[in-house]
This record gives structure tokens, C-alpha cells and sequence, in this order.
């Protein structure tokens, strides 16, 4: 199949604006699955596994492969929940365009914001699909409003519904001024095409032109010819509006409500149309792995291969590796090189994926996303490629983990295995992590929120039949400097026969807003051998992970290596890497310390009667609220929270609304804990 007949899509959007619900009418419509599978009854092709199924929520990405007309569209479903955001962010790297669904009564929510900005990032054009427009309370031009005053998007309907509510019955095509409607009998597979609605004439007549305006921007032809009011024909509106939405200056919206069956194979016309083909990037930018010069590669088959894996499902038979393919061909049995590690890998074997089942391959080429099994030093982030012409690409950035919790197995007998199902887990999930206390000897987990750890949890019993039993969710506190300080460490000391001397001095200060922790080496090779320089630097990054002065993981911080010595025969890496962990804790000494703690965003929704007593409660809890407005009735309460305030407060809200109020939360940042809270640690 031609590359330019190829979609790499993804679906995204807040939990519960029905993302699973459009990827499973996708399927149906394409014939790729003969009956529609449902998030509700937990028969959905895409919710495989078996918490997703049990909850009716998606957990992990899952990506299959449909043919709809001339096209093939590679489909990736991604969580709504922030706290599997990092499959969105994942995606969201390696896809040429994403769909955002919108729930036509909510609008904008917290969420549909965080994968929005994570689009943003990797300049992922997009496509708008209001759904559930047959709800009470939805109404499609509010939302689109919204899109565009809370996102920033340069929304323009390319449909508009007919009815509304429990009346709505399909959608009128502006390009063509055509009604569609959905036969039902037929599950929606039939569509008719008639005449728009005389009441609709009006409506049409003032979006159409709204949008062959935006599309002009991008067509001088266009202009011209709806400046003279001349008849445009639907194919120049089209490549007008591509043009518009591949430079991310245009998102075309679209109507319909997927659970019943209407509107879906026009978004599906809509994703061949309008989002890029894997060629309209035409080049990825990387680095070369050995020098550090930038590498420009073309998204050709001709060119050498390149991939990027941006998914690992770990697996008794090997661990299965999702990856893209930007550039050149990729057979089995294929040697590659892992720019990070330096490392050969073989692609023992393809597949093209479906959800959890595979389909087996022998070559797949530029543009394609596929499993590889065979990896045994690749893993998320890195990049493969043909060992005679090597880059490494960027890889996708996770967030910080903001919560831990101590878990033992039931018996002596389970803690290997228990060790073992969680290192899995981990290669998984980059923002799921483990740890042993090194104070209390405990294992520690960490993750997004308590719904992330509670599937951990529920996946080792079920999955893995590990027991375990785990103790109350802990905020993952920080720690940071807020002044700069410098310190020296010395090593002098004899090993055996022999005498060993080194010396370092540090200087650390704040560091990047984003929380990384930088460390910087200005040592030169008469200071100290380039041969100890990695011995060094090893060092000072261990310490930082091991925390600082109070036992908090440190972040915001940037370390500079400012100087060292030793004597003549008397240099180790063990000297040098012991005098610079001195060093760099003789420096954190003499800082001003601060514990830091992470902030979440909220989003409430409640009705009106209940409003007061939530905002009473909310602020007892250290809340800070921005904004509160009243859509239908419901009052909806935005600000920011601690974390530490959060736990358990879905219960809270249940009763204090009479289970009518919902909340969503997601990361802010980090920010300095009062007075009080820092008391604990000891400052």
C-alpha cells in the first residue's frame, strides 16, 4: 500500500467522553470486527484486559489496524484517565494525527486539556469529534465555543447536527450541503443521504460560510473565488482545509453520537481527508549517537532504517515491543543498533497488532507501526536503526510520579516472584516504579494516584496470582535548594599496599522549572584524568536519586563540577566517586533546604444545590479555586489542590452530593509545603 494512503491516528480525550465507544464503531464500520463490542458490557475489542473490562475504563494503549476505502489507518485508543497519561504521552510521540473526542454535554474538560497541550507538544494535527450529542443537556456549538476559548483552537464545524438531544438524527455535511442520516436497523452502517432540514437552512448557510472563510486562509484560489461569490466545488474545500489543519492552524469539527451508531463513518472519511500521511512530515530530526551532530533523516523506505519504540508489554516468550518505523525497512530476523545503549538487537519477529492478538509479518517499511519480538536491550524511549548509519531520536517525556505506597508478599516464598512481576511492570510503565527503603528495608511503589497503584495491585493478584498486601497511599514529597552553596569532598585514605587521593569540589544551586536535576562537568583532564570523569559524574547522579539531606528524592537542583585534584599514582574511581558523593553532601549541608509537595489540578462538577457544601469542604483542604462556573444547572469548580488533600475524597464527594458530584485531578506541579507540613521532616 502506498505510504501516502496511510493514517497514523490516534483517539483522545477525557475518561468517559466515549474515545473506546468511536475506536469500536471504527472497527465495526471497516469490517475489521463483526459486532460491535461495548465498553458497558465489557465485550470492547480495545478494553482487552481484564481490569479494564471488570472498571469499563481504558488502561493501556491498544492499537489495531483497519482498511477503511482506499486508506489503511493504524488506530491507537488511549486512557482517558490521568493516571495512565503516560500512554497518551507515548502515542501521542510517535502518531501523524490524533482525533479528540468531546463529550457534547461536558465540553472541555480537565483532561481533554492535558492530552490537548500533550498533542500541542509534538505538533500532532487533530480533528474534533463531539459526541453524545442525543444527552440531555448536550449542545455542539457550546462546545465547539469552548474548544476555542479554553484550547486555543482554531475550531471550525465541518458538520453540524440535526436535532438535538433526545431529537438528534444526524448530521448535515457542510462541504456539500448534504443531510446524513443513520439507519438504525443496520447499526448505523447504512447512511442515507437526503436534503437538509428547511428549519436547518439558515444554520447551514451561516457555517458553511464560516468555514470555507477559515479554509481560504489557506488557498489564494479560494479566496479569490468565495471573495466573488463564485460556487467552490467540495474537493478545493477539502485540500483547503488539510492544508490548514497539517499546519496545525485549523481543526475541522464533526457531530455525532457513537454508542448510537451516528456519525462515525464521516469522521472516519474525515481522518482520511484531512490528517497527514506519514510522507507529509517528510524528514525526523536526530542526533548521531556517537558525535552529537544533528542527523536529518527523509520518511522514505529508500533512506536507512530508523524506529522508535515507544511501547514495551513485558511477556514470559519475550518482551513485545511497539515501535514506528520513520525511515527505510525492516525485515525479520533484521540486527539493529540501540543508539542508547550501543547495544545489537534482532527483530527475531514482526507483528501487526490488534489489540492483544497479532498478526504476523515479514517486512514492514517507513511510516508503519508494528511489535517486534526479540529486543533483549530495547525498551521505551529508545531508538534502533541500522547499525552502519545510527541516530537516536527524542524520546517521549514522562511526568513525575506523585504517590508511593510499601507492599510485602504474604510469604518469604512470594518475594522473588513479587520482585520479579514488578520489575515487568515497570519495563511496562515508565511512570510506575519500585524500590526498597533503604531505612526500613520495606518495598516501595510509586505511581500517578491511588487508581494506578490499586490496578498494580489487583493486576499481580489476578494477573500474576501474587499475594500481596499493601499499606496506605504516601505523597512522594521532594526535596530542593533555593540558594547556591559549594562543597569539597576529599578521599585519602591507604587500600591495602596502595595510597588513594582525590579531591572534588561541587557548587549546586537551582535547577530547571521542569524538575530535572542537571549535572555539569567542567572538570578538565588536568584536574582529573578523563578516564575518572564518568566515576564522577555516576556518583553525583546516584546521590542525587538517593535523596538529599532530609531522605527526600531531590529535583529542581542543577550541579556543577567545578573542580578536582589527586596525586601522583595515587587516582581510583573509587577515590574520585567517594570524594564527589562527599562533596555533593557537604554542599546540600550548607543549603537552605525545601520540602516540596505536588499540586493537582481539579475539576468538580456538581449541581447547584450541593455547591456550598462541597466549597466549605474543599476549603479545609488547602484549596486554592479559580474558577467556578454554572453550566446546566451544575456548579463546575476548577483550582488546585495537594495532593495529600486528595486521598479518599471521591468517597467524600459521593456523600456530600448523594453520588451526583464528579471530580477529575491531575498533576499542577510541584510547590513548597507550609510551615507545618515541613515541621515533620525536621527542617
Amino acid at each position: 500500500m502506498a505510504k501516502r494512503s496511510i493514517r497514523n491516528i490516534g483517539v483522545i480525550a477525557h475518561i468517559d467522553a466515549g474515545k473506546t465507544t468511536v475506536s469500536e464503531r471504527m472497527l465495526y464500520y471497516s469490517h475489521k470486527e463483526h459486532r460491535i463490542g461495548e465498553v458497558d458490557s465489557g465485550t470492547a475489542t480495545m478494553d482487552w484486559m481484564p481490569e479494564e473490562q471488570r472498571r469499563g475504563i481504558t488502561i493501556t494503549a491498544a492499537a489495531t489496524t483497519i482498511d477503511w476505502n482506499d486508506y489503511r489507518i493504524n488506530i491507537i485508543d488511549t486512557p482517558g484517565h490521568v493516571d495512565f497519561t503516560s500512554e497518551v504521552e507515548r502515542s501521542l510521540r510517535v502518531l501523524d494525527g490524533a482525533v479528540g473526542v468531546f463529550c457534547g454535554t461536558g465540553g472541555v474538560q480537565a483532561q481533554s486539556e492535558t492530552v490537548w497541550r500533550q498533542a500541542d507538544t509534538y505538533d500532532v494535527p487533530r480533528l474534533v469529534f463531539v459526541n453524545k450529542l442525543d444527552r440531555i443537556g448536550s449542545d455542539f456549538f457550546r462546545v465547539v465555543e469552548s474548544i476555542r476559548s479554553k484550547l486555543g483552537a482554531n475550531a471550525v464545524p465541518a458538520q453540524v447536527p440535526i436535532g438535538s438531544e433526545k431529537e438528534f438524527d444526524g448530521v448535515v455535511d457542510l462541504i456539500e450541503r448534504r443531510a446524513l442520516r443513520f439507519d438504525p436497523q443496520s447499526l448505523g452502517e447504512k447512511m442515507f443521504d437526503e436534503e437538509i432540514p428547511g428549519d436547518l437552512e439558515d444554520t447551514v448557510a451561516e457555517y458553511r460560510e464560516k468555514l470555507i472563510e477559515a479554509a481560504a486562509e489557506f488557498d489564494d484560489e479560494l479566496m479569490e473565488a468565495y471573495l466573488e461569490g463564485r460556487d467552490i466545488e467540495g474537493d478545493r474545500v477539502r485540500a483547503a482545509i488539510r492544508v490548514g489543519t497539517l499546519a496545525g492552524k485549523l481543526v475541522p469539527v464533526f457531530a455525532g453520537a457513537a454508542l448510537r451508531n451516528q456519525g462515525v463513518q464521516p469522521l472516519m472519511d474525515a481522518v482520511c481527508h484531512y490528517l497527514p500521511a506519514p510522507g507529509d512530515l517528510e524528514t525526523v530530526r536526530g542526533t548521531n549517537p556517537h558525535t552529537g551532530k544533528e542527523v536529518i533523516r527523509k520518511l522514505i523506505a529508500e533512506e536507512p532504517f530508523c524506529a522508535l519504540a515507544f511501547k514495551t508489554v513485558a511477556d514470559s516468550h519475550g518482551d513485545l515491543v511497539y515501535i514506528r518505523v520513520y525511515s527505510g525497512r525492516l525485515k525479520s530476523g533484521a540486527q539493529l543498533l540501540n543508539s542508547r545503549t550501543g547495544k545489537k538487537d534482532r527483530a527475531q519477529k514482526l507483528y501487526l497488532m490488534h489489540a492483544n492478538h497479532r498478526e504476523q509479518i515479514d517486512e514492514a517499511v517507513a511510516g508503519s507501526i508494528l511489535a517486534v519480538v526479540g529486543f533483549r536491550h530495547t525498551s521505551t524511549g529508545d531508538t534502533i536503526s541500522d547499525p552502519s548509519s545510527g541516530i537516536a531520536l527524542e524520546p517521549p517525556v514522562f511526568p513525575e510520579r506523585v504517590i508511593t505506597m510499601a507492599i510485602e508478599p504474604v510469604s518469604i516464598a512470594d518475594r522473588e516472584k513479587l520482585l520479579e512481576c514488578l520489575e515487568k511492570m515497570a519495563r511496562e510503565d515508565p511512570t510506575f516504579g519500585w524500590r526498597t527503603d533503604t531505612d526500613t528495608g520495606q518495598l516501595v511503589i510509586s505511581g500517578m494516584g491511588e487508581l494506578h497503584l490499586e490496578i498494580i495491585k489487583q493486576r499481580l493478584e489476578r494477573e500474576f496470582k501474587v499475594e500481596a498486601t499493601v499499606g496506605k497511599p504516601r505523597v512522594s514529597y521532594r526535596q530542593t535548594i533555593m540558594d547556591t552553596c559549594e562543597g569539597v569532598g576529599i578521599f585519602d585514605h591507604k587500600i591495602g599496599e596502595r595510597s588513594q587521593y582525590a579531591k572534588i569540589s561541587v557548587s549546586a544551586g537551582p535547577g530547571n522549572e521542569d524538575g530535572s536535576c542537571e549535572i555539569i562537568n567542567l572538570l578538565s583532564k588536568e584536574d582529573v584524568p578523563l578516564e575518572f570523569h564518568p566515576a564522577v559524574i555516576e556518583s553525583l547522579e546516584a546521590a542525587v536519586e538517593s535523596g538529599g539531606t532530609l531522605g527526600l528524592p531531590l529535583m529542581k537542583i542543577r550541579v556543577s563540577v567545578t573542580g578536582g585534584a589527586t596525586r601522583q599514582g595515587e587516582a581510583s574511581a573509587v577515590a574520585f566517586a567517594t570524594a564527589a558523593n562527599a562533596a555533593f553532601d557537604n554542599a546540600l549541608s550548607s543549603a537552605q533546604s525545601f520540602v516540596l509537595e505536588p499540586m493537582m489540578r481539579f475539576e468538580i462538577q456538581v449541581p447547584e444545590e450541593y455547591y456550598g457544601a462541597v466549597s466549605t469542604d474543599l476549603n479545609q483542604r488547602r484549596t486554592v479555586i479559580r474558577e467556578v462556573d454554572l453550566k446546566g444547572g451544575n456548579r463546575i469548580l476548577r483550582g488546585i489542590v495537594p495532593l495529600a488533600e486528595t486521598f479518599g475524597y471521591t468517597g467524600v464527594l459521593r456523600s456530600l452530593t448523594q453520588g451526583r458530584g464528579t471530580i477529575s485531578i491531575e498533576p499542577e506541579s510541584y510547590s513548597a509545603v507550609p510551615h507545618e507540613v515541613a515541621a515533620r521532616f525536621q527542617i
